[in-house]
């Protein structure tokens, strides 16, 4: 698993707005190195939002380990 960027906390605690964290599996079908696209379903799944006023550390934990669950969960 690649950790996230902290720019997304960053953007996070800047705009003090609700973030909706989104899942997608497009990389099992469309790797990011190499040029081969393997048949398959690529699912998006729209999780629950997360409310402002995180610590921008947290926000980012949070939103990590929400969406790896939901990828191992369609997988």
């Amino acid at each position: 698993k690649v950790p996230f960027k902290k720019g997304v906390g960053r953007i996070y605690e800047t705009l003090n707005i609700s973030c909706l964290p989104v899942a997608l599996n497009s990389g099992n079908v469309w790797p990011k190195k190499g040029i081969i696209k393997y048949p398959g379903e690529i699912t998006l799944s729209f999780l629950p939002t997360i409310k402002p006023g995180l610590d921008k550390d947290d926000f980012v934990n949070n939103l990590e380990t929400k969406i790896y669950n939901e990828l191992e969960n369609i997988s």
